[in-house]
């Protein structure tokens, strides 16, 4: 058996080739892993979004129904929604006494804006009246939705959204 010698080793031309080929292959690796930070950066975002919309929906669901409900739902009044925002913060209620709907207004006012991150986030909450039947936990009983109140928060920063659906209840 003849082993054939070539002494020759490689020409620049194949070395050339060679790294063209693998900068290539190594680029195309590399697209890879910035669309995987891409998508792992965004549901970042997404999740600390909906975070803050939970958190906000919590603070509402602590609230006294009774005062949500004569502030906000006439019983007169076909109104079933209520949008509300950082100045009805300071609505009061009036009757025998003055009373705040909300115990302290600076603290829902930071509610409505918060930030994390250097990222400002803007919350939007509407309360509904009479609540779907599908939101209701038990079907069978139609006095919860005069004894319920829907929360729903919808959270907004860098053209991107979030939103969260609760119950305030009596």
């Amino acid at each position: 058996m003849k082993l054939i010698h070539n002494a020759r080793g490689l020409t620049l031309v194949e070395v050339l080739v060679s790294i063209t080929i693998l900068g290539i292959i190594m680029t195309t690796f590399l697209s890879f892993f910035n669309q995987a930070y891409s998508y792992t950066k965004k549901n970042e975002n997404k999740t600390v979004g909906i975070n803050v919309a939970r958190n906000v929906l919590y603070y509402f669901e602590q609230q006294d129904f009774e005062k949500i409900y004569q502030a906000y739902f006439n019983e007169n009044d076909d109104i079933s929604e209520k949008e509300i925002n950082h100045e009805n913060c300071n609505d009061a209620l009036i009757g025998e006494k003055t009373e705040m709907v909300f115990d302290d207004p600076s603290v829902c006012k930071s509610f409505f804006s918060t930030k994390i991150n250097n990222v400002d986030y803007e919350s939007k909450v509407i309360f509904t009246k009479g609540i779907e039947s599908d939101e209701v936990p038990n079907k069978n009983a139609p006095d919860l939705q005069e004894q319920l109140i829907g929360v729903e928060v919808t959270v907004m920063w860098n053209s991107q959204t979030a939103s969260v659906r609760g119950l305030i209840q009596k």
